[in-house]
């Protein structure tokens, strides 16, 4: 048995894995095994072999989509050597005076940008095989294609996928011009949309419970995240610790013995999809209590009564039936919180967003939040604001950009025909089905892999049967690597990496609790083989399209200074003041409009505990669903009340996170990552480089399973393989897929390790949301020895 990610020196500030190590110097990010260094260490660094004269440049890493800022060294052949963090940047510091640092992922950006792994030109099918051919080839190819696809099918009949930060102007291209009402964004569907959507419903706003004022925060409940593994940019997990050590008490509720679960005073390590009762019960004891904000109560929110009646009798002692937790250190920590408000906060993520059961699990814990009167006041959630930028369409084009999907048919949006979720968003898991039915023909796709997100078997197909990436008329993709989604693809763009293309992130959560910032930067590289960045792809194409006009800028460089017009700041000002800076001040409680009137995020003048208002009719049909009455206000619903629940023939519960390495699926090719992933599990021995299922050492030894072994982890709809990792941190009756992305369908060369959404079946999701169900019911098997 292995002791997965072991205890951190108090000392050292070292908050990752074992391998983590302090780096005083640069490391070989070309080698397999780099280490990376602490979140408190010195500066970040990765290199590769080099001599002679260097040069600095400029970078923003988007492998996690946070943009921190890296300086970029450069030989005198121009080629990145070193990559290092920015002291004081927004997003990858502590604030103004703090080390800057890199993440492995930021560091694997070195390898990244010269990986021999990357797909390196265009590529056309033709008589059913991809052949590689020029960018004005594959451009022409590809606009004949789509012109075909119109023609036959009508553009309403076309899904596009974007991830994170691409929707720009590849929706203006594909949504406005072309004319497609489908598009499937990141991340409600796939990310944490069950507790999105409810905050937004509540009023605190979709991401907003997971964002902390921490330099005026005095007690944090870290519930269904770990921000010292999988944080949202450095600055979180470098402010997170420093409240600890300026006292703050820090209370982690997890499964999973988290990074930062080994930091805090507090580890409760609640059974899956019973957080709700958990919630209810803090409501209880602050309410009898007499701890809960009594004025902002009265006067900012609805449903107060409704919500009173609710926790009624939901004690700790009710509470620790339910959550296997001890009824004094819920006290305790209800207590604690409740003192400590509105001082107080709550970061929350996946944890609560990824199940159908959470959604009133997320409702009973967005409401703290109200009844503490934490809302955007100093130490609780923080109402984050950014800069304002220019439209460039409007500073840049001198055309009006017309709207061509309006008025065509959005099957993504038909809750008639059940495509679409209650609250109107799109379920992504519904497309195959939609491809069976004729109602969708063909894909776009950028930075974005929807056989990892859910429904992997019927978007793949089985031996036999065609899947819907098989049946679609069209596919075409942007992409860095092969995957199975590009390999069925019609037309593959090669994309640049981010080293090799401009970066621009404007604001919002980070270091700087009251002041707004942007950062950006240039290319450091230029983009290798024949690869282009994203933004030269879609101008390219929109000008084989006939769409030219709309695009009248001569590089991503030029589009992003209109944007920044609105700052009277250029990428080459950014760059000249280390990537980033501070563009303005303000202040808290932002949700007060004057003349005692507040606007909360729904619209709405008031918080509400209560979803009555609107939501009548979404809980009536939730309730049918269900088989059982789903009110408006809080309430417990018992783990299987929506999702799966687990029988004698799959009694464990599996979930699956993300890890410091990994971030959705976007480096499974590189090697330092893959490395350090199995050197985190202590199985860097073994001829395998996937993803692991880590397993309470109880249960393993049920199974007669031992550390390394591979295991089959099977659901009622599909299976996957993959490597087990027995540990104490985790509770027993628990699995988790650590990290996700990996298996059939990704972008693992070799395929090691497990697409767990193969076992995700299409209707696994949450009603209310769209969000897909990463909370299944298994079974684990031992299928061999050591790999």
């Amino acid at each position: 048995m292995s002791g997965r990610r072991p205890t951190a020196d108090a000392e050292s500030g070292l908050t990752r894995r074992s391998l983590l190590k302090t780096a005083a110097a640069g490391v070989a990010a070309s080698t397999a095994g780099c280490s990376a260094p602490s979140l408190t260490g010195s500066s970040s660094a990765a290199s590769s072999t080099g001599a002679g004269d260097t040069a600095t440049a400029y970078g923003n890493c988007w492998q996690c989509h946070k943009l921190c800022g890296m300086e970029v060294e450069l030989n005198e052949d121009g080629k990145a050597e070193e990559l290092h963090g920015i002291d004081g940047h927004p997003r990858g510091s502590a604030g103004e005076g703090t080390k800057g640092t890199l993440c492995p992922k930021g560091l694997s950006q070195l390898e990244k940008a010269y990986s021999p792994q990357r797909i390196k030109q265009p590529h056309i099918r033709e008589d059913g095989e991809l052949r590689k051919v020029d960018w004005a080839e594959a451009y022409e190819y590809a606009a004949t294609l789509l012109e075909e696809f119109d023609e036959k099918h009508g553009a309403e009949s076309l899904v596009e996928f974007h991830g994170w930060g691409t929707a720009g102007t590849f929706s203006t291209l594909f949504g406005n011009l072309y004319g497609c009402p489908n598009h499937v964004p990141h991340p409600t569907p796939t990310c944490f949309g069950t507790m999105a959507i409810t905050g937004t419903l509540m009023g605190l706003g979709g991401g907003n419970i997971r964002w902390i004022d921490y330099p005026n925060t005095e007690y944090v409940l870290v519930w269904g995240r770990d921000p010292l593994e999988t944080f949202a940019g450095q600055w979180e997990a470098k402010q997170l610790l420093e409240a600890r050590d300026r006292g703050a008490t820090v209370v982690t509720i997890d499964p999973v013995y988290t990074e930062t679960a080994k930091k805090s005073d507090l580890w409760l390590p609640i059974e899956p999809r019973t957080d709700g009762a958990l919630a209810l019960a803090m409501a209880n004891v602050i309410i009898e209590e007499g701890l809960y904000d009594e004025a902002f109560v009265d006067e900012y929110t609805h449903g107060f009564e409704a919500y009173r009646k609710a926790v009624q009798g939901k004690t700790p002692e009710w509470a620790a039936e339910k959550t296997g937790l001890d009824a004094e250190a819920i006290r305790e920590v209800a207590t604690g919180f409740g003192e400590a408000a509105p001082a107080a906060g709550i970061t929350s993520w996946t944890g609560l967003g990824q199940s159908p059961d959470h959604q009133k699990a997320a409702q009973n814990v967005v409401a703290l939040t109200g009844l503490v009167g934490n809302i955007d006041r100093p130490g609780g959630q923080r109402w984050f604001a950014g800069s304002r930028l220019a439209n460039p369409f409007e500073v840049g084009c001198e055309y009006d950009v017309p709207n061509n999907a309006e008025g065509k048919q959005c099957h993504l949006k038909d809750t008639d025909a059940g495509y679409a979720s209650m609250t109107g968003k799109p379920i992504q898991n519904n497309v195959p089905e939609m491809v069976d039915n004729g109602d969708i023909r063909g894909m776009v796709y950028y930075y974005r892999n929807p056989v990892t997100d859910g429904a992997a078997k019927e978007w793949l197909g089985t031996e036999g049967e065609e899947g819907a990436l098989d049946e679609m008329d069209l596919v075409i993709g942007i992409d860095a690597f092969w995957s199975e989604t590009a390999r069925k693809a019609d037309v593959v763009f090669p994309e640049s990496s981010q080293l090799e293309k401009p970066m621009l992130g404007a604001g919002g959560f980070g270091a700087y609790n009251t002041q707004a910032w942007v950062t950006g930067s240039k290319a450091a590289i230029d983009p290798q083989w024949n690869t282009k960045p994203g933004f030269d792809i879609i101008k390219g194409l929109a000008e084989a399209m006939g769409y030219g006009k709309y695009f009248p800028w001569g590089s991503k460089e030029e589009y992003i200074n209109d944007k920044l017009s609105a700052l009277d700041l250029t990428l080459g000002d950014l760059e000249d003041e280390d990537t980033y800076v501070l563009t303005g001040e303000y202040g808290y409680e932002k949700w007060k409009k004057g003349d005692g009137k507040a606007q909360f995020a729904q619209g709405a003048g008031e918080f509400w505990f209560d979803l009555d208002k609107k939501f009548d009719k979404l809980y009536r049909g939730l309730s049918k669903k269900a088989g059982t009455e789903i009110k408006t206000e809080p309430q417990y619903l018992p783990p299987g009340t929506l999702g799966d629940s687990l029988t004698d023939e799959y009694p464990l519960e599996m979930l699956d996170t993300r890890t410091v390495e990994f971030s959705h699926g976007g480096d499974q090719a590189l090697d330092a990552p893959l490395e350090q992933l199995a050197q985190s599990y202590d199985l860097e021995h073994e001829d395998y480089r996937g993803n692991y299922l880590v397993i309470n050492a109880e249960d393993a030894n049920e199974r007669g399973i031992d550390h390394g072994d591979m295991v089959e982890i099977e659901g009622k709809h599909g299976s996957a393989e993959l490597m087990a990792a027995v540990t104490e941190g985790i509770r027993p009756g628990a699995v988790s897929v650590e990290p996700y992305g990996f298996g059939r369908g990704s972008i693992q060369p070799d395929e090691d390790g497990a697409n767990n959404m193969l076992l995700n079946a299409p209707e696994q999701i949450d009603p209310v949301s769209g969000q897909i169900d990463r909370h299944l019911a298994v079974e684990v098997r031992k299928t061999g020895g050591d790999a």
